[in-house]
């Protein structure tokens, strides 16, 4: 393999990592972690929203206050490059635990299609310049857990800082070593 070859997968592979960030983000309510994924011009068209990235995040954090949890699924990344700039494609699955809208109890909202991104490296770090989200099916139900209805606290992900992952994020950043949570 030629080092233009291993600087392209490493490339790829950091875009890739980009994509998967901004689905934890949104599964932890991390506003840090979604915001990193932008350069700060980038520019975003998703739904009705036409603007800046970062107040794609800002109204997407307020709207999603409410929401008990979030899944977000990032499938399928194709990425051309060119040089410092790449395009890169993937689908994704969201799910959103909300209250329904008639009062009723909650309800799952499933979403699913595809960001369009144009990825651009600047000082070495590769963030999305330009980001087009596209809807391919959107379906809402009724709940239907059996064991998640009557879990403990402790078993269910949760939003920034509750999760485990940060605790075990913060003893791995120290050194301290990594204990299950």
């Amino acid at each position: 393999m030629t080092a233009k070859e291993i600087e392209t997968l490493l490339d790829k592979q950091a875009i890739t990592e980009v994509l998967y960030r901004y689905a934890r983000g949104w599964d932890r309510f991390d506003e840090e972690a979604v915001r990193s994924c932008f350069h700060h011009d980038s520019v975003h068209a998703h739904g009705r929203f036409k603007g800046a990235s970062q107040d794609f995040v800002t109204r997407g954090m307020k709207a999603m206050e409410a929401v008990k949890s979030m899944s977000h699924l990032i499938t399928n990344p194709m990425i051309e490059m060119d040089g410092d700039r790449a395009i890169a494609e993937c689908s994704f699955l969201a799910h959103h635990r909300r209250d329904a809208a008639d009062g009723s109890g909650e309800e799952d909202m499933f979403l699913k299609g595809r960001y369009l991104d144009i990825f651009e490296k600047r000082g070495g770090e590769w963030k999305i310049a330009s980001r087009t989200g596209l809807h391919d099916f959107e379906r809402v139900v009724p709940p239907a857990d059996q064991i998640m209805a009557s879990a403990e606290p402790e078993h269910l992900g949760q939003k920034k800082p509750d999760d485990p992952l940060y605790a075990m994020l913060a003893s791995f950043r120290s050194g301290e070593g990594v204990a299950a949570p």
